[in-house]
């Protein structure tokens, strides 16, 4: 296993953190979904604290692999046309953009209903806002379009992987694997 990506592999730091979020990613979005189902009790906010820590671990996840990324190389993709190099281009451009924006948009909520912010019960997190309950409500709208956005495009995403691997049978999916 390599370090560094290559021209043809993404190196072991990339494929780690690759599937590292996306274990996390499949973790959450059900999380977010039922914690917000379930009535008040001390499930749902344990629940919470447990959807805050892990959104902020993608946060952090997100912009590792962006600044990882942007000091290596990218993998060509073999026998692509330009509109496909472009729309899986477009597609990871916009799951970079939710890893980090829905992160954001929670702590948003959070700051702005006064609430607390804890990464796993230990460590508190500053508010980034003020008391706004205008602000929250706009947060939140931007929080659950962004998830429906990512469903959307993690559905893309996994569906071009699978095609890639079972009808087209190249190297995408493979090279992406440890």
């Amino acid at each position: 296993m390599t370090l560094r990506n290559t021209e043809t592999h993404w190196g072991w730091p990339s494929k780690l953190l690759h599937w590292l979020t996306a274990v996390l990613v499949l973790i959450q979005i059900p999380l977010g979904f039922y914690a917000e189902e379930i009535k008040l009790s001390p499930l749902k906010l344990d629940l919470f604290v447990w959807h805050k820590s892990i959104g902020i671990l993608i946060l952090l996840l997100a912009i590792e692999r962006l600044l990882w990324r942007m000091t290596g190389t990218i993998p060509k993709t073999p026998d692509a046309s330009s509109l496909q190099r472009r729309l899986a281009q477009l597609a990871h451009a916009t799951l970079y953009g939710l890893m980090i924006a829905l992160p954001i948009s929670g702590w948003i909520i959070t700051s702005a209903a006064n609430i607390p912010t804890k990464l796993f019960w230990l460590i508190e997190l500053p508010a980034i806002t003020g008391p706004d309950e205008a602000l929250k409500s706009l947060a939140a709208e931007v929080h659950e379009v962004c998830v429906f956005l990512l469903i959307a495009i993690l559905v893309a995403h996994i569906g071009a992987a699978l095609r890639h691997h079972f009808i087209l049978r190249d190297s995408i999916l493979k090279r992406m694997w440890f």
